[in-house]
């Protein structure tokens, strides 16, 4: 059984390799009166969620994601406070979400903090006061909308300011000027942005042609409601850097490690080797003359392997060969 912890615990994410090895995930959802089971489940969905990386895949596997267990998944939950409301802190172990989706063949996204910018106009109608006053109502909601999204799925929401340059940009009456938008991002870095227009009658949002330039034009042939136009723009972003467990062949790889020098370089080595998704059945074969060789099986293109390796400043890679490689510790 889950226990309620009565301290304080903060827990800290760590990942290398493009944040492929995993640890822990702090969620917290708002109580509102449910019972702890179902506070529970919403924060495994979120931790699904945010490792998957796509909404789409989320509710398309809503039969088999249903049917996990929070218990399995969640080390910790305390009460806690959000926005003057009482909420659930509760921590997820990480590693466990992310090889159970990949045991169901779903891929996992490769955890990024992703920052996207929301341009977002609100067309003034101060036709009535009452109009006015939907109008910002309106923009408010959507707003919310997006920021419960981006706490959802761990990303950071960014409204740019409009400064005078950018107002200019912002006043359309027909879509053909909005083929010719270009947002200015070198002024708000992000990975990724979208364009909504609010109007007492409509509320339509536009992605980029490509999504992963900062000055790509928009795509006008779709529009997107702003939930599901922000859910497809985040999806779209990690897709290019998700991980499918790929089985090769059942011979074994060969790693050898050099430079050695104390036993915590070992112990600290082998930890992170083993919490590598894409590596399984490791062994130590042998431990001597300052240098470790290690057996295990490769789950996913070798490419994967090396990124990792690369990630790491203290090791150099001396030799590679089919199914071998040696590298150095300490080596950069």
């Amino acid at each position: 059984m889950l226990k309620i912890i009565k301290i304080i615990f903060f827990s800290s994410i760590f990942f290398l390799n493009l944040n492929l090895i995993g640890d822990e995930f702090k969620t917290i959802v708002q109580a509102k009166d449910e019972d702890i089971s179902i506070l529970l489940q919403k924060a495994l969905d979120q931790s699904i969620l945010k490792v998957l990386g796509s909404q789409k895949d989320f509710d398309l596997n809503q039969q088999s994601l249903k049917k996990l267990n929070p218990d399995d998944y969640i080390n910790q939950y305390k009460f806690t406070e959000l926005n003057n409301e009482e909420a659930l802190e509760v921590i997820i172990d990480l590693k466990a979400v992310q090889e159970k989706l990949l045991e169901l063949n779903l891929g996992i996204s490769v955890l990024k903090n992703l920052k996207i910018s929301a341009w977002i106009l609100c067309k003034s109608d101060f036709s009535s006061l009452q109009a006015a006053k939907s109008l910002e109502q309106k923009c408010k909601f959507v707003k919310r909308s997006f920021e419960r999204i981006a706490d959802q799925r761990g990303i950071t929401l960014v409204y740019p300011i409009l400064d005078s340059r950018d107002i200019s940009l912002f006043s359309f009456e027909e879509e053909s000027d909005l083929e010719n938008l270009t947002i200015f991002n070198d002024r708000y870095p992000s990975d990724g942005w979208l364009f909504c227009e609010i109007s007492i009658k409509n509320e339509w949002c536009y992605l980029p042609k490509e999504i992963n330039k900062g000055f790509s034009k928009l795509n006008t042939e779709f529009k997107y409601v702003p939930q599901e136009g922000i859910n497809s723009l985040i999806d779209s972003l990690f897709s290019s850097q998700r991980l499918k467990r790929v089985f090769k062949s059942d011979l074994p790889y060969f790693l050898e490690i050099s430079g050695l020098n104390k036993f915590k370089d070992y112990i600290d080595l082998e930890k992170k080797l083993k919490n590598i998704l894409f590596i399984s059945n490791l062994n130590l074969l042998s431990l001597r003359n300052n240098s470790a060789t290690y057996s295990f099986n490769l789950l996913s293109d070798e490419k994967n392997l090396f990124d990792f390796f690369k990630e790491m400043d203290d090791l150099k890679l001396i030799n590679k060969e089919k199914g071998r490689v040696v590298l150095a510790f300490g080596g950069k």
